[in-house]
C-alpha cells in the first residue's frame, strides 16, 4: 500500500495582471491556508517521504511555509513538468517515484490534481486553493497502473480546519 497525498497551490495574487501565471505569488488569504495546512499536517503527524512540487512561484512559496509550520524536514524535488501538467504528465512524475518512497506528497495546480484525483479514486472532488488529500493506493510501485487503484482517505480545506 502507498499514499499520496495531494496538495492544490494557495491561492495567488492577481495585484499585477501584467505578470505571467508562472510568476505569481502568494495573495495574503494564501500564506494563512498554508500555515492552517502546516498546522494539520503538525498535529496529525503526517509524514512523507518525498515531496515532488511544481516550479512555479506560488507552488513554492507554498510548500516552504507548509513545511515551515508543519517543521518536517523532508526531501523536496522540484519538477518544471508539474506546472500546468495534464494526469498522464503527473503519472509520468509519480512511476518515477522510487519504490522505496511509501509516501509521496504532490503540490500543483488545477486542473491536474483535481483530475489526478478523479482519475486514482474515481471520485470527482472540487479541489480549491489549499486543499490537501490523502489518497491509498493499493499498487506494489508508484510505476504501475495507479488508475482507479486509489481510495479517497480524506480531503481537507482550510476554511474547513480554521
Amino acid at each position: 500500500m502507498r499514499t499520496l497525498y495531494l496538495l492544490r497551490h494557495a491561492k495567488s495574487s492577481w495585484a499585477d495582471e501584467s505578470m505571467r501565471d508562472f510568476d505569481r505569488p502568494l495573495a495574503n488569504r494564501g500564506r494563512e491556508a498554508c500555515a492552517t495546512i502546516g498546522e494539520f499536517i503538525k498535529e496529525k503527524g503526517i509524514d512523507f517521504d518525498l515531496v515532488l512540487v511544481s516550479t512555479a512561484v506560488r507552488t513554492r512559496e507554498t510548500i516552504e511555509l507548509v513545511k515551515e509550520r508543519a517543521e518536517f524536514r523532508i526531501e523536496v524535488r522540484y519538477d518544471e513538468r508539474i506546472y500546468e501538467a495534464t494526469t498522464s504528465q503527473l503519472l509520468e512524475v509519480i512511476s518515477q517515484v522510487d519504490d522505496d518512497r511509501e509516501s509521496v506528497l504532490l503540490v500543483g495546480h488545477n486542473p491536474g490534481i483535481e483530475e489526478l484525483l478523479a482519475l486514482l479514486t474515481g471520485q470527482h472532488v472540487q479541489v480549491t486553493t489549499a486543499t490537501f488529500a490523502k489518497i491509498n493506493i493499493n499498487a506494489p510501485k508508484w510505476s504501475a497502473e495507479l488508475g482507479n487503484n486509489g481510495t479517497l482517505d480524506w480531503i481537507v480545506r482550510p476554511k474547513e480546519l480554521a
